[in-house]
């Protein structure tokens, strides 16, 4: 008896010690907080968010004119032409060269205008995609978060039976020393209580495993201690929830779950797709040009003349003479680097025109692509929708059904209890058997027992019903 006392004593310390010994508390928007900052699906689908807002960028960046500067600096050895003069030369030579090339579309089928919004499409489904895991992991968590407090009422139900079946067996000692009982009677009490601190045990392995389950969810340390908080778990006015119609819920459902609206952009991407695919049969118009200049280290340039005399033979009435005529000789000099950049700059300016004709059928051929995806994304979009269907459907059907199982469980409880009280009165006045007292404890236990489990699946059902109806899930 000191042994059982002393057991109760020990679990109900465990149970309790987080509050004891200062452990943290946390409170179900804390784990959902931390679930959100840490869960890995998360943090992927937001990478997935800032991808799609890069794509979205390049979309609307393309419809912008391109400007790109080159230049080329080396030697040429051997016989080569001089980009400076065009000139063949067979010496060897540095030159230099810049360009400046710029170009815009004007019109290529409306290519551009239809990815910047496919693009936009895209951006809306990966966010309502970030939002659909977030409300998953919400719900997740609320689960968890059930099982550990339902584990623990569990535990102390077990506390609280083990306790009755120990006073069960103090009496049933009491009237055996009193003469009233033959000293056979308290063998199927200490099984009992035997049977009730296993109980006990199991209930307290529950708690732990419920736990590190939540924790796993949370990524938190195994060995880290935490204490939930416990709000009060009473069971919610449900007619109005309970009686809500099917397509009231499927159309609250299909206006809040992200999901729909995810599969929604994704069809409209696909059509913007077709249209972009489409863009391909139209001709394309653009324009550009190019500004280029080049120097080079054997360019020279005039600088002036020199006058050279040259000694011609003539003669003059018959008389030989030598006339002196001047000759002027132009003089280079070396062109100087920014002087050459100056006198060889060139620039042009043009429009292109391209009209496709035929080009191995691609064009055709990823209009045809186009279009598949588009139903593909339609197919998709109905099959999601009818597993919401199925699911709002089980839903309501799983809350009726844990309505009715929790009402018929409180009844159970009723008849339970006045049951044990009158075997213990029976086996007060030698009515009964400690076998009868034991089987009314056991239906007691178990009435319990269902009580509580279907509390807390009455409660779980009606969140899943908040959660389509798109209402914040939280335990009060």
């Amino acid at each position: 008896m000191n042994l059982n006392k002393s057991l109760i004593f020990l679990i109900t310390s465990l149970c309790f010690s987080g509050l004891v010994f200062g452990q943290e508390v946390w409170t179900l928007q804390e784990c959902v907080q931390h679930a959100v900052q840490n869960n890995i699906t998360i943090k992927n689908s937001l990478l997935n968010e800032e991808m799609a807002k890069i794509d979205l960028q390049q979309a609307r960046h393309n419809q912008y004119p391109f400007v790109n500067a080159n230049t080329n600096f080396g030697n040429n050895f051997g016989r080569t032409i001089d980009p400076a003069t065009n000139q063949f030369r067979s010496q060897t030579l540095t030159f230099n060269s810049w360009s400046v090339n710029f170009g815009m579309p004007i019109f290529n089928g409306f290519a551009i205008k239809n990815r910047i919004q496919q693009a936009e499409y895209q951006l809306e489904s990966r966010q309502f995609d970030t939002q659909q895991t977030l409300d998953d992991i919400q719900l997740n968590v609320v689960t968890f978060y059930l099982n550990v407090l339902f584990a623990e009422d569990n535990l102390e139900n077990a506390l609280n039976q083990l306790e009755i079946s120990t006073r069960q067996l103090d009496r049933v000692n009491s009237l055996i020393r009193a003469g009233s009982l033959p000293a056979s009677d308290r063998y199927d009490l200490q099984v009992q209580v035997a049977i009730d601190e296993e109980r006990v045990i199991q209930a307290q392995n529950a708690v732990d495993q419920s736990l590190i389950q939540l924790k796993n969810l949370l990524l938190l340390d195994p060995e880290k201690e935490i204490v939930l908080d416990r709000p009060e778990l009473e069971v919610p006015e449900s007619e109005s929830l309970l009686n809500i119609a099917f397509p009231t819920l499927y159309n609250r459902a299909l206006e809040n779950q992200a999901m729909i609206q995810s599969s929604d952009r994704q069809i409209k991407a696909s059509v913007m797709g077709e249209k972009i695919a489409a863009s391909g049969l139209w001709p394309t118009l653009s324009i550009g040009g190019s500004f280029s200049t080049n120097y080079s280290n054997r360019a020279q340039r005039l600088s002036g003349t020199e006058l050279d005399f040259a000694d011609l033979p003539a003669t003059i009435n018959g008389v030989p003479v030598i006339i002196s005529l001047p000759n002027p000789v132009p003089v280079f000099e070396d062109h100087p680097y920014f002087s050459q950049l100056e006198s060889n700059f060139g620039y042009g300016i043009g429009i292109s025109l391209s009209i496709p004709i035929y080009n191995n059928y691609s064009n055709q051929l990823n209009l045809q692509r186009a279009k598949l995806n588009t139903i593909m994304a339609q197919n998709a979009d109905e099959q999601i929708r009818q597993n919401l269907r199925t699911n709002i459907s089980q839903a309501r059907a799983d809350a009726k059904a844990a309505s009715q199982a929790y009402r018929a469980a409180e009844r159970s409880l009723e008849a339970s209890e006045v049951a044990l009280r009158n075997a213990e009165r029976k086996l007060e006045v030698g009515t009964a058997t400690t076998f009868d007292l034991i089987n009314s404890q056991n239906l007691l236990i178990n009435s319990r027992n269902n009580l509580l489990q279907a509390k807390y699946d009455y409660i779980f059902k009606l969140k899943v019903i908040d959660y389509y109806l798109g209402n914040p899930i939280v335990l009060d």
